[in-house]
């Protein structure tokens, strides 16, 4: 997750008794699904991975999960992470390494590459290090990250998205975002200036973390709540933002689970407890039940990773969109 998603100030609803708008369509959440305790997030943020949020959070405040009629989840108020958060979180975590030794191999740089024409100038946003380039052979990548490591690929660019909008409006044949939408607090603005990148006939490429998935049904899953996801995305979610951004959509798919999400497959089975289903959905809470399942679960998952390959029809975790801006 890159800085160029980090917002200041959180998002509150504007009143206590009302449903929040949604993030994509400005319309009031069709429901909430549950109330979460903002001191017990920043206490399993604390205690599970040793992340200080306490500037997050407040003693006595809750955070509503809410769910649109698109369908797609959002918290409310918003509380995005910034570069601090996500520097200790990706160092406890070791994040970075792992995700760059699975460059080659991961799903959805593979799937969004058979959309990229030859020769397309492709812009990916939140690139870190740059390794979608892997799969571009056949076009010219450039990355754009303004916090990326300093051993990055030469082609990236340490800008925010706002500052590379302000000189580079209309110059892309391709624009990513992978695993990025979901940490910001306003994805419907920040596709839109994604779109403005685009020239005419350009395709917007979006992947992020499908829900209903094995993520949401881990209880209390820390990398699935606030401040790290501020929504959880499905099809219809994408196909309202492709429409409200005025994007002809090309693909909207839920994609093959990927090498590297092997700790979230195995984590998922190895659960003796699952999140609460509909209609009493309830994804957070201080069970100790849901805490024992989660420390069994994650110890065998890491084994299971290293030694054992995803098996055939394991259940996707990612969902896509491909769409065009209009000619």
């Amino acid at each position: 997750m890159s800085s160029l998603t980090q917002q200041a100030t959180p998002i509150r609803a504007p009143a206590a008794d009302a449903l929040p708008p949604c993030p994509i369509t400005r319309r009031p959440a069709r429901r909430k699904v549950q109330d979460i305790s903002e001191r017990f997030l920043r206490d399993l943020w604390h205690f599970g991975l040793g992340v200080d949020t306490r500037r997050f959070f407040q003693d006595g405040k809750n955070v509503g999960l809410y769910e649109s009629d698109c369908g797609l989840m959002f918290f409310e108020p918003r509380h995005p992470g910034d570069e601090a958060f996500y520097s200790q979180f990706y160092r406890r975590a070791d994040v970075h390494r792992y995700l760059n030794s699975f460059a080659e191999s991961r799903t959805e740089y593979a799937e969004a590459a058979r959309h990229v024409p030859p020769g397309a100038l492709v812009l990916d946003v939140g690139c870190g290090p740059g390794e979608f380039r892997h799969h571009l052979l056949h076009a010219t990548f450039r990355g754009l990250d303004p916090f990326a490591p300093p051993d990055a690929h030469t082609s990236v660019v340490r800008e925010t998205l706002e500052q590379h909008l302000n000189h580079n409006a209309g110059n892309y044949d391709v624009v990513t975002a992978f695993q990025l939408i979901e940490h910001v607090a306003e994805p419907r603005e920040f596709a839109g200036e994604m779109v403005k990148l685009l020239k005419p006939g350009g395709l917007l490429i979006l992947v992020a973390p499908l829900h209903p998935s094995p993520l949401s049904e881990i209880p209390n899953f820390l990398i699935n709540a606030p401040p790290h996801h501020m929504t959880w995305w499905s099809q219809p979610a994408f196909a309202a933002l492709a429409d409200v951004l005025g994007l002809d959509p090309v693909r909207i798919a839920e994609l093959p689970v990927s090498p590297h999400q092997g700790p979230i497959h195995w984590m998922h089975r190895f659960s003796l407890r699952h999140s609460d289903p509909a209609p009493n959905e309830r994804y957070y809470a201080g069970r100790v039940s849901w805490h024992l399942s989660q420390i069994f679960a994650f110890s065998l998952a890491q084994l299971a990773a290293r030694f054992k390959t995803l098996p055939a029809g394991a259940r996707p975790i990612d969902v896509m969109l491909v769409a065009r801006k209009p000619s």
